[in-house]
């Protein structure tokens, strides 16, 4: 059994020199001259069958010897220009088509026997018959349906096929025209290794390659290596440049004796070809190919006029999404994020995505079909990390972000714009795996096979076809789908600053209102508790134990009323502060907190533990040393009756192992509070986070007001990390805090 053909074996196949030949298709003639005596230096071995002079009889002598004189001065005069050209020319008594260009510092003229008095009409007749039924096409692949079948029609090749090149250089044949007895490829695809790169980039520069016989044996060159330069002349602009020996086993695999590319070029890159097969040698007259080669230009002019027009329409459609979806988002009270979620379909449609995220400096907001909260974070995270301007897109995203593949039923496909150069802002449109099936003309995973005992690779012997199941992308993302997600990004940010003026006026009113509810709530509140304490002191006896009661429960609400407005009015304040980045020891911190907090721990006689000195990082020491102080106040509380109580103050470092997914970068640390308490269920994990939510009644473990956790996590945010618990009934609870990179 041979082993499989490896990459490095097609690499091969990819260095060929198919350039570096040393041989010509013998049914033309070249002769390679030096400037500006017009000596001739090197001709091909075939001099003596079309101009009658063997090549030793040549060389050295001048071309003046081989041209007719008013040849000869045509030549001359198109030497003189710097655009390589054709030329009809006389020698030895008979015409030729001149193919003059440069290679290797000599001058190349390549001849090809030509008629003697092909007309005017004959040329009209020819334009006519490629103009006409491109003139009725309809639409892209009617155009391209057409094209083939008018170069079938002139040039009497028995298939004809229009052959699309994708991203990754496999093909498709999107249009043919054939005979009957030939094999149809239409709608099938083939890999990129059967046109190497080399190959494609003399398509690019040489549009037009004919093939005419290609049982042919090819014809030397003369001398065979170039004195000056030690190898054979560069053939990449000869026309007649023979045939790579792997190219003519490949289209004697597919029985085919002549053939000829035309190549289709959009914006001077390769697009694709026009693909022509005869089963026996086919010469196809230099007229005729040249007028196949105006065929393409004119093809390929009309495709990218319809393109165009395509384009500009789904542009205007984008943007007609995007003006409303800004209108609507201008016009609509509330929050950004919850007028964007009002619009998810607006949003959603200018990129033709099925699900989309809002990182806006808080908890993203999904809309859609999306991956969850905490794999957007990291994929955000990720992003950041990556250098592109203003967009970046794939449609493989499991390729370049491993824990994506996980999620590739809703984003394969990842389309993302840049809010910020510094914190990971971003907005994401999603969009899910789209299997398809692929069918190839033959094996691509085989497209050449090792011969045996020999030096060099074989093509495939068999285009049966040959299908494939292809998963793991997206459908792509277009031009359009881009350039809206670009256009959303400067209307995002005018909308953003909309937002943030009236934000701004909101904050000063609230300001305002705080001092307003200050002087006319809370001191009334105040007077409430006293005044159930005086009434209490002096008539205690006299209500009894139901008036009593009554009225410890008056002043409780009244002073849990208070608790519960100081921590609005933290809460808003937490929202509008201004960090004061600085290096902070932890360590000495959490010991400053322990001391705040040491009354309640004694209280409810709770051990602190700390397994090792915490570090120093980089965060408004203020801020967090808040965090702390809630958290170490809320293990504290909830405790079960009886046995041992601890809490546990610690951290993971860059690089240890930790159980919890929830790390999004490899050098930040993760600390905890772990206590051995009543423990949370897991569906209320995010319950907890909410304003003024509390699991338990209002009096039980300690009472207090329900925003501890809430103002933490929003302080916890406001430095780019994050909150989280893990926790279950009876099994304590540990509280994990990240901490983001301080803005540079």
């Amino acid at each position: 059994m041979r082993p499989p053909v490896s990459e490095a074996d097609l690499s091969q196949c990819e260095r060929e020199p198919i350039h570096l030949l040393g041989g010509i298709q013998p049914h033309g003639v070249l002769l390679a001259f030096s400037e500006p005596d017009l000596t001739l230096r090197l001709v091909s071995a075939n001099t003596e069958a079309w101009l009658g002079r063997p090549p030793q009889a040549l060389l050295g002598r001048p071309l003046a010897e081989v041209l007719h004189f008013s040849s000869l001065v045509l030549l001359t005069r198109a030497l003189s220009q710097p655009v390589n050209g054709t030329l009809r020319l006389e020698a030895a008594g008979r015409f030729f088509m001149g193919l003059l260009h440069r290679s290797d510092e000599l001058a190349v003229l390549e001849l090809e026997p030509t008629e003697a008095d092909f007309s005017e009409e004959e040329a009209l007749g020819m334009v006519d018959l490629l103009l006409s039924p491109l003139a009725r096409a309809q639409g892209p692949l009617g155009l391209l349906q057409a094209a083939a079948e008018a170069v079938r029609a002139l040039t009497s090749f028995d298939r004809v096929m229009v052959y699309r090149f994708d991203v990754d250089w496999h093909g498709e044949v999107v249009a043919e025209s054939r005979d009957e007895a030939m094999d149809g490829f239409l709608g099938l695809h083939f890999p990129a290794s059967d046109i190497p790169a080399q190959a494609r980039a003399l398509y690019t520069r040489h549009t037009l390659r004919l093939i005419a016989d290609a049982r042919a044996a090819p014809v030397s060159l003369v001398p065979s290596v170039l004195p000056s330069l030690g190898r054979p002349l560069d053939l990449s602009g000869a026309a007649l440049r023979s045939v790579s020996p792997v190219h003519l086993e490949y289209l004697a695999n597919m029985g085919v004796g002549a053939s000829m590319s035309i190549s289709v070029l959009r914006d001077g890159r390769l697009w694709g070809l026009i693909a022509c097969h005869h089963r026996t040698p086919l010469l196809v007259p230099a007229a005729t190919r040249r007028a196949c080669d105006v065929l393409s230009r004119l093809v390929s002019l009309q495709l990218a006029a319809e393109e165009r027009a395509s384009v500009s329409a789904e542009l205007a459609r984008r943007a007609h999404l995007q003006t409303r979806l800004v209108e609507r988002l201008s016009e609509q009270a509330g929050t950004l994020p919850s007028a964007l979620s009002r619009e998810a379909d607006l949003l959603l449609g200018i990129t033709g995505a099925g699900g989309a995220a809002l990182l806006l400096g808080e908890a993203p907001v999904l809309l859609g079909a999306t991956p969850s909260s905490k794999d957007v974070v990291e994929l955000a995270a990720w992003l950041a990390g990556q250098h592109f301007d203003g967009t970046f897109h794939t449609e493989r995203l499991g390729r370049l972000h491993p824990p994506a593949a996980e999620y590739a039923d809703v984003a394969s496909g990842l389309l993302a714009v840049r809010l910020d150069a510094v914190t990971p802002r971003f907005v994401l449109w999603f969009r899910p795996e789209v299997a398809r099936t692929v069918t190839w003309a033959g094996n691509p995973q085989k497209p050449v096979v090792s011969g045996p005992g020999a030096s060099r690779l074989h093509p495939r012997a068999s285009f049966d076809a040959w299908q494939e199941t292809v998963r793991g992308a997206s459908s792509p993302w277009t031009p359009e789908d881009v350039a809206a997600a670009m256009g959303f990004r400067g209307a995002l940010v005018g909308v953003l600053l909309r937002h943030a003026v009236a934000l701004a006026r909101s904050n000063v009113e609230l300001d305002a209102f705080s001092g307003t509810v200050a002087h006319d709530l809370k001191e009334p509140l105040r007077g409430i508790q006293q005044y159930a304490g005086f009434l209490l002191e002096d008539y205690g006896e006299q209500l009894g134990e139901d008036g009593r009661r009554q009225l410890e429960e008056v002043r409780w609400l009244a002073g849990r009323t208070q608790g519960q407005m100081d921590a609005l009015f933290e809460y808003s304040r937490a929202g509008r502060v201004e960090l004061a980045w600085g290096e902070v020891d932890m360590q000495g911190l959490v010991e400053d907190v322990l001391l705040t907090v040491s009354a309640r721990l004694q209280e409810n006689q709770v051990e602190v533990r700390t397994p090792r000195p915490l570090p120093r990082v980089e965060c408004d020491g203020v801020r967090i040393q808040q965090v702390w102080a809630n958290l170490l106040t809320n293990a504290a509380k909830y405790h079960q009756t009886g046995g041992p109580r601890w809490v546990e103050l610690g951290f993971y470092g860059p690089g240890e192992p930790l159980s919890s997914p929830a790390r999004r970068r490899p050098d930040e640390y993760v600390f905890y509070v772990r206590d051995n308490g009543i423990g949370i269920a897991e569906r209320f994990h995010e319950d907890i986070f909410e304003m003024f939510r509390r699991l338990h009644p209002a009096h039980s473990y300690g009472g207090g007001s329900g925003a501890g956790l809430t103002i933490a996590r929003r302080l916890v945010r406001l430095h780019g990390g994050e909150l989280w618990v893990e926790s279950s009934p009876g099994q304590g609870s540990t509280f994990y805090f990240t901490l983001g990179e301080r803005p540079r």
